[in-house]
């Protein structure tokens, strides 16, 4: 089973499309603090809020490892792979093998690779739990001599950036077959919801679940258990939402040495997992951010309105080499 370093996949995630609100240099107006407003507290749609929240972000990790740059640049690399596509035209098993194995170990993302043509499997290299296939053609002159499919993650390296990014536990199931993967919650409950409440071990947790893909292409239930504190419905759904966001832009930020060299990465990547605006400050001066410049005021916790939008905001403090910072997380409620 391959274990990659967390940090080759967190720089997969940096590659991603950003869109317009990215991390790049923006025109913007000045932004206000807007005066807190009496709102009904959450309530019993809460628990939902929370883990939705902690949900999508992990459904997008998941999703960076089909779509990022670095997985299409592996897919270009097996497509033009000169000895495989000679081995493949020839139908050389053992070169076509001694090719998919180099690509597997040649220092690109690539975690398993097969190789078939029709129906026959022609190589199949790489570790047993594997998620988020892709698959291609190959084709030499013009041709298709065959179809490959790859995958840039294991079970366990997803398993830990969760992990790592959310700091909530999981499942993964195929089936009702629990996956035996390092970190994941042993044996779990007997049954999980694709989402509602579940008590495990005497803790209530709520459960957001979803739809992925095992290695080559089987049906893999992923599911988040988001432990829900006692007093979360007395919080507004908005401060519920921004809270669980910017608490994964905290964690995220202790996997970087955060200096003004790494803040542009940073922002990128907590853009692409919350898409929420980030800006870094010391004091009142902006470091980095989504927009520069930014709101020309932040509350450590609140509303502002920006862009003629309004945002909830959430802060933390973080240290740096530049000193201790703040830095602020505005997502729209």
């Amino acid at each position: 089973m391959s274990t990659r370093a967390v940090p080759a996949v967190a720089a997969a995630l940096l590659g991603l499309a950003l869109g317009a609100c990215g991390a790049s240099a923006q025109t913007a107006s000045v932004g206000s603090v807007v005066a807190p407003l009496a709102r009904p507290d959450c309530g019993p749609a809460a628990p939902e809020v929370l883990a939705h929240a902690a949900g999508e972000v992990a459904t997008r990790i998941y999703g960076s490892e089909l779509s990022s740059s670095e997985t299409q640049s592996d897919q270009r690399q097996v497509e033009g792979y000169g000895p495989l596509l000679s081995a493949v035209a020839s139908g050389n098993r053992g070169a076509i093998e001694a090719a998919v194995t180099s690509l597997v170990y040649s220092h690109t993302h690539i975690v398993r690779l097969r190789i078939t043509t029709g129906s026959t499997v022609l190589a199949d290299v790489g570790g047993p739990y594997i998620l988020a296939p892709v698959s291609g053609r190959l084709r030499l002159n013009g041709r298709t001599i065959g179809h490959y499919v790859l995958s840039v993650q294991d079970d366990l390296g997803y398993v830990k950036l969760v992990s790592r990014f959310l700091g909530v536990p999981l499942a993964m199931r195929v089936g009702a077959r629990q996956l035996p993967i390092e970190g994941l919650l042993t044996p779990g409950p007997a049954s999980i919801p694709a989402h509602g409440p579940v008590t495990y071990g005497r803790v209530l947790y709520q459960a957001f679940s979803f739809n992925a893909r095992s290695f080559p292409g089987g049906p893999l239930r992923i599911s988040l258990l988001v432990p829900v504190p006692a007093s979360l419905s007395a919080s507004t759904c908005a401060e519920i939402k921004s809270a669980e966001l910017a608490h994964a832009a905290q964690l995220i930020s202790r996997r970087f040495t955060l200096a003004p060299a790494s803040f542009p990465g940073y922002i990128r990547l907590v853009r692409t997992l919350t898409h929420g605006l980030l800006y870094v400050r010391s004091g009142s001066r902006q470091l980095a951010g989504s927009t520069r410049p930014g709101p020309s005021s932040l509350p450590d916790s609140g509303s502002v309105k920006y862009h003629g939008s309004t945002y909830q905001v959430s802060s933390f403090l973080a240290p740096s080499t530049a000193g201790q910072i703040r830095i602020y997380q505005l997502v729209r409620p």
